[in-house]
């Protein structure tokens, strides 16, 4: 976004600050236009594609495997992690940090 600003700036004024309002009537208008357009398009393009890209290939790892093999999508983790000081079930205090007991 920075460069397609820089650019617009260019082709607008000869300096690196832009114009508040692209002009309506310049030389440079309809290549004003374009640089802002397909730079727009670019970034979204972008995004979405590598957005999605990472959420299509955890589903599709997801049903890849055996039905006994798969994770369950949301809150597949049963076990703490191995610094948290985790109660037995039954019990019903929260997991703590070792380390953070008090002394009395």
């Amino acid at each position: 976004m920075f460069l397609a600003i820089e650019a617009r700036a260019q082709l607008e004024t000869g300096r690196s600050m832009p114009l508040p309002e692209p002009p309506k009537h310049h030389p440079n208008s309809k290549a004003i236009e374009l640089v802002w357009i397909v730079v727009s398009f670019v970034i979204l393009g972008s995004t979405m594609v590598h957005g999605c890209s990472v959420a299509f290939i955890s589903v599709t790892g997801h049903f890849m495997r055996k039905e006994g093999e798969r994770a369950p999508l949301l809150a597949g983790e049963e076990d703490g992690l191995e610094a948290m000081v985790h109660e037995r079930e039954g019990d019903e205090s929260e997991a703590s940090v070792s380390g953070d007991e008090d002394t009395d």
